[in-house]
């Protein structure tokens, strides 16, 4: 990886100094007994993977495609429309969801304000998210519950149309909120975005929603852009840099000092080339090439020290200048890594071809701003592709495994990393559970506590809750919506998930809790919709994030066709 801030068409950055001759590459940490501890996962210099090894940990053979990315002529991974819900060309998984009390989601968003001048930053599991509003201070949006790295950013939502006949013109205020109209107790509209005139029908695809003070952020394929909290008017934007051709992925949430990251494709699906933003100033402070390889979707963690990276690696740079902090060596010599971002830590998979190695592949924690291990022991795989599929919650961290030696499940883990039971993500009656992660853009599940709450398929639309320390599921709802329901990111103050229910064509929707006990419904608020409008929330192509308040309810478009941002305000 080079060490030095780039250009994307190459050049370096004016005023710095070239860069120094290649290192020679680090020596392979000596082997130990098999299935031991024998990593040094802290190094100058991203390595090259095993001369010999396939290009990925779970590639069969060397010279086929690496892990992750898409067989020639096909879209890139996740490109394929998701489960049951319409696709603005096509939702992409990129890659890229404290436990007392847990307030958890994936990806999860955590929302602060300002107060009688004070900052007050709300921190759930770690991940702050700052929207404030120059309204009234009840329209502040303080904290929607979250579970990530301990940043500030973070929210992030999406909806329908929002609202054909009740939507006011682009950019304006609404008809409902601080001022005259709308109905009182219910959630009103009061301002959706303009769409952005280099907006390119149906191609966009949502990568994140960050925060920052009296801005909300979404990143998606085709640029970045800040819309102000109080009137939903352009704040900045940054368009894809020239010499890229896309925002691959972006971290779900931001730091302190609200920088986010992202990765460019700069061609081929080359999405190594990794830029932190500023969500202050709206511009990207750096870019730097990072590893030997490509990576086609790398997810992304961030920190006040660096940026993790989990694709054919793992490994972090510097927050500050995008320099290399340390890479994950394997533990072997003929060893092939894939990491995935998980907030403050890092998942580690690995899968080596020694002729004498005994354990095929395992499984390490590892923390996000030093490389170091943090897991107790090292986890056996013995299926033979097992792998992460998604991290649900970093805190506590809890892992949706794919293709085990019992098919696929759900692996949580306690406060030491230890794991706990691994949970079918089948059970009778039910297809495979339709899970969401926090490099996933739309909620599909929650982690909070120790339960998982699951919106199931569309074909039978509820929410489950599952007991991660049992796998048995403690009870299911459909909150007796019309047309469907959908979880909304986050959580309460008190760790309660909650829904919007669709009640029918024309009929204003419900905002409501679900007790973690039964799944009893407890109302919030209407949320007023139009007489004409087709409000489908179990169809919704749009993510709703709520504030701690409750005061506050702000959507996020998954694609380029509807509102790009929008609010609703409790009168």
């Amino acid at each position: 990886m080079a060490n030095q801030q780039t250009q994307l068409d190459g050049a370096a950055v004016p005023g710095q100094a070239p860069p120094p001759a290649p290192a020679a590459p680090p020596a392979a940490p000596p082997a130990g007994a098999a299935g031991g501890y024998a990593y040094a996962p802290t190094a100058p210099a991203f390595p090259a993977q095993a001369p010999g090894a396939p290009v990925g940990p779970y590639d069969p053979a060397p010279g086929q495609p690496q892990f992750g990315a898409p067989p020639a002529g096909q879209p890139p991974y996740g490109g394929a429309p998701g489960y049951g819900y319409p696709q603005q060309g096509g939702y992409g998984y990129p890659g890229a969801p404290v436990p007392t009390p847990p307030k958890q989601r994936n990806p999860v968003m955590v929302w602060g304000g300002i107060i009688g001048g004070v900052l007050a930053v709300a921190i759930v599991a770690g991940l702050v998210v700052l929207f404030t509003d120059d309204n009234k201070k009840k329209d502040d949006p303080p904290v929607a519950s979250g579970g990530t790295t301990g940043q500030a950013t973070g929210g992030g939502g999406t909806s329908p149309d929002v609202t054909a006949s009740a939507s006011p013109s682009a950019g304006s205020t609404g008809s409902t909120g601080g001022g005259g109209g709308g109905k009182a107790g219910a959630y009103n509209l009061a301002w959706a975005a303009d769409k952005p005139a280099s907006s390119a029908g149906g191609s966009t695809r949502l990568l994140a929603v960050w925060g920052a003070e009296k801005v909300a952020v979404r990143a998606d394929t085709t640029g970045i852009r800040a819309v102000n909290t109080s009137d939903g008017k352009e704040a900045w934007s940054i368009p894809v840099p020239a010499g890229a051709k896309e925002f691959c992925t972006a971290s779900y949430s931001a730091n302190s000092k609200h920088i986010a990251a992202v990765s460019l494709n700069t061609g081929d699906s080359d999405c190594s080339t990794i830029a932190a933003v500023d969500l202050t100033t709206g511009k990207l402070s750096w870019n730097v090439k990072v590893g030997q390889s490509r990576m086609s979707s790398p997810t992304l963690s961030i920190t006040d020290k660096v940026i993790g990276i989990g694709a054919n690696t793992a490994a972090a740079v510097n927050v500050a200048d995008g320099s290399v902090a340390w890479a994950f060596q394997p533990r072997e010599k003929d060893c092939s890594v894939y990491g995935t971002a998980a907030g403050p830590q890092i998942v580690v998979t690995d899968r080596c071809y020694g002729l004498n190695t005994t354990v095929k592949s395992q499984l390490v924690i590892v923390e996000t701003d030093t490389g170091k291990v943090a897991s107790p022991a090292p986890i056996t795989l013995t299926g033979s592709i097992e792998r992460v599929d998604k991290v649900l919650s970093d805190q506590p961290l809890v892992l949706s495994m794919s293709s085990g030696a019992n098919g696929d499940y759900v692996l949580p883990f306690d406060k030491t990393n230890k794991p706990g039971n691994q949970m079918p993500v089948k059970e009778p009656g039910y297809d495979s559970l339709r899970l969401s992660g926090l490099a996933d853009a739309f909620t599909q599940s929650v982690v909070s506590g120790t339960t998982l709450y699951v919106q199931t398929n569309p074909s039978k639309p509820a929410v489950n809750a599952y007991d991660l320390n049992t796998g048995k599921r403690l009870w299911s709802t459909d909150g007796q919506a019309k047309d469907g329901l959908r979880l909304v990111s986050g959580t309460d103050k008190e760790g309660k998930v909650r829904a919007i229910l669709d009640m029918g064509y024309g009929k204003d929707a419900k905002l409501v809790t679900l007790a973690p006990a039964d799944g009893a419904v407890s109302e919030l608020g209407n949320l007023t919709v139009g007489k004409d409008s087709a409000f489908n929330i179990g169809m919704s192509t749009n993510e709703f994030v709520l504030n701690s308040e409750g005061a506050a309810l702000y959507g996020f478009s998954r694609g380029s066709f509807d509102a790009p941002v929008f609010k609703y305000v409790k009168k």
